[in-house]
């Protein structure tokens, strides 16, 4: 006798109407937001990535984003505990990966994907940014 063949249809999953595995528009719709846990750039001639370690403020970093909500932005310094006299390149890790955040978070988003985000965050830092969240 033959094994009988049983089939599931399982509906593709998606995100605000989109099908995750087949419709691109999300992500270049400005409507899905990631923040991971390495914050690097690509270094095009060089090949390989390379941690941002630039001497700039985070003020300049933070002010040089444009097209922000301005309460949106003075929220997330709240928020976040930034203080914007900090040197990029001096920063600790925490500092660092509080600038990613805001930097992330600038601009609205309808879908946000977060690997890890918190892991450099101390406990009162990463409560308040779930509360935001």
């Amino acid at each position: 006798m033959p094994t009988p063949h049983i089939f599931f249809h399982h509906p593709s999953p998606s995100t605000l109407g989109r099908s995750v595995f087949h419709d691109i528009a999300l992500t270049s719709s400005g409507d899905l937001s990631y923040l991971g846990c390495e914050w690097r750039r690509y270094v095009f001639f060089a090949s390989f990535e390379v941690s941002i370690q630039m001497d700039v403020s985070v003020e300049r970093m933070i002010y040089g984003v444009t097209g922000v909500d301005p309460q949106r932005r003075e929220e997330l310094i709240k928020v976040l505990d930034i203080e914007l006299s900090w040197r990029v390149h001096k920063s600790s890790y925490g500092q660092r990966r509080r600038l990613q955040i805001c930097m992330g978070l600038l601009k609205p988003f309808k879908v946000l994907l977060l690997g890890e985000i918190t892991v450099d965050l101390d406990e009162l830092a990463r409560a308040n940014l779930l509360k935001y969240l």
